[in-house]
C-alpha cells in the first residue's frame, strides 16, 4: 500500500510494502487519472472464474483481472492505495489489514474502469489480513493452498498509484514458511510467519493483491518486500484468508475466536537460540486476560496439538481457531519442561 498525505509524510518500517512513497515535488501531489488497459474486454459478470489447467501468463491475466481491484482508502489527512482480490461470491474481497487501517471510506477500482464503495467487515492486524465487501457483486477466483518452490507465480496489483492498477509481474516461488521479525513504529516486536517468498516484482500499492499460479488460482496475498535486496517479496498463504472469508460469507457477524498466545515454530525458536526439544509452537507471550492466560499457559510452553490437529506453527493455530466459534471448548496439549500438560480451553474473543 502506498500512503499519500496532504500535510505530512512519515517513513515506516522498510520491510513493509506500505513504506511511504514520496509523491510530493515542490509541494504538488502526483495525481494521475487511472487508465486500465483493455478495460473494454473485461467481463464483470458475477461468476466463479475457473481455468482448465496451466495457461500462458497472458491468458491467465485476461481471465482473472476482473476479480482483482485497486483499493483507495480515504483517510483523515489524505488517502492510501492498495489492492485486493475477490475469492467468494457476493463481492467478498481479501486484502491486507494495513491497506484499510483507519480508512474513513473505501473505494474499489475495477478492471472495466468502474468503481464501487466497499464496507470493512473483518480485520486482524496480527496477520495483516482484512475482508471488505463490495457494494456490487463481481467475479471471484478459486484458491489453492498447495504450492511448491520453483513454481511460476503472477502478482497483480496497484503499485505506486491508481494510474498503475492491474500491473502484472511474474516470478517463481523462492521459498516457503519464512518468518520475519518486524518492529512496529512503537518499538514492539511481532512476527510475520509462514510466508511465501517469491521474486515477482512488487512495490508500494501491491499490498493486498493476489499471488496467482498458472491455473489462475490464488495462492497468497502479497504483503511485504525487502527493500534492501532485489527479488525478495513475501505473500501470506491463502489458506487462512480463505477460511475466514468462507465463515464471513455464511455469517457476516462472525467473530474469530481468540486464544491469547503469540508463538513461533520450534525450528525458528531454535534459530533464535531458545532451548526447545519438542516440535510444535513455542509460546513467546501470553495475554494474561485471555483464555490461555487465565488457565496458566506461559511463555516457554510448547503447544503441540489442539483436539486432534497437530500444531507446528502459527498458521496451524490460526486455521484451527478459524474453524471454531467463540464459546467453543477445545483440548489443548502442551509440553512444559519436558512434561505433557492437557487443558480444556473455552475460546474467547479479543
Amino acid at each position: 500500500m502506498v500512503k499519500i498525505k496532504q500535510n505530512s509524510q512519515k517513513i515506516f518500517l522498510i520491510l513493509f510494502i506500505f513504506i511511504t512513497f514520496s509523491t510530493f515535488l515542490c509541494g504538488c501531489s502526483l495525481n494521475i487519472t487511472p487508465n486500465v488497459t483493455g478495460a473494454t474486454d473485461v467481463n464483470m459478470t458475477p461468476r466463479l472464474i475457473s481455468l482448465n489447467g496451466d495457461m500462458e501468463t497472458s491468458q491467465v491475466v485476461q481471465n482473472v483481472k476482473s476479480a482483482i481491484v485497486g483499493i483507495k482508502s480515504t483517510l483523515s489527512n489524505g488517502y492510501s492505495v492498495g489492492s485486493g482480490v475477490a475469492i467468494r461470491e457476493g463481492g467478498y474481497i481479501l486484502t491486507n489489514q494495513h491497506v484499510i487501517a483507519s480508512a474513513k471510506k473505501l473505494t474499489l477500482y475495477f478492471a472495466d474502469k468502474t468503481t464501487a464503495s466497499a464496507t470493512l467487515i473483518w480485520q486482524d492486524s496480527s496477520i495483516d489480513l482484512a475482508v471488505v465487501k463490495s457494494e456490487k457483486d463481481m467475479p471471484y477466483l478459486e484458491c489453492e493452498s498447495s504450492v511448491a518452490v520453483g513454481q511460476d507465480v503472477i502478482a497483480i496489483g496497484t503499485p505506486l498509484s491508481l494510474a498503475f492498477q492491474h500491473t502484472v509481474t511474474k516470478g517463481i516461488i523462492s521459498a516457503l514458511d519464512r518468518t520475519l521479525e518486524v518492529q512496529s513504529t512503537g518499538g514492539l516486536t511481532s512476527y510475520m510467519q509462514n510466508l511465501i517468498q517469491h521474486d515477482a516484482s512488487i512495490n508500494p500499492g501491491n499490498s493486498g493483491g493476489p499471488l496467482i499460479n498458472s491455473s489462475g488460482k490464488v495462492v497468497g496475498i502479497n504483503t511485504l518486500k525487502a527493500t534492501d535486496a532485489e527479488g525478495i517479496g513475501f505473500a501470506i498463504p491463502i489458506i487462512t484468508g480463505e477460511s475466514i472469508v468462507n465463515r464471513l460469507s455464511v455469517n457476516n457477524g462472525y467473530t474469530a475466536p481468540y486464544m491469547g498466545v503469540l508463538g513461533i515454530s520450534s525450528d525458528y525458536a531454535r534459530a533464535k537460540e531458545y532451548e526447545v526439544s519438542t516440535e510444535g509452537l513455542y509460546i513467546l507471550g501470553v495475554d494474561k486476560a485471555s483464555a490461555a492466560g487465565l488457565l496458566g499457559i506461559m511463555p516457554g510452553d510448547v503447544l503441540i496439538k489442539i483436539d486432534e490437529t497437530p500444531i507446528r506453527n502459527f498458521l496451524d493455530l490460526r486455521n484451527v481457531l478459524y474453524s471454531h466459534s467463540v464459546g467453543d471448548k477445545v483440548e489443548v496439549y502442551l509440553i512444559r519442561n519436558n512434561t505433557p500438560l492437557t487443558l480444556t480451553i473455552t475460546l474467547g474473543e479479543r
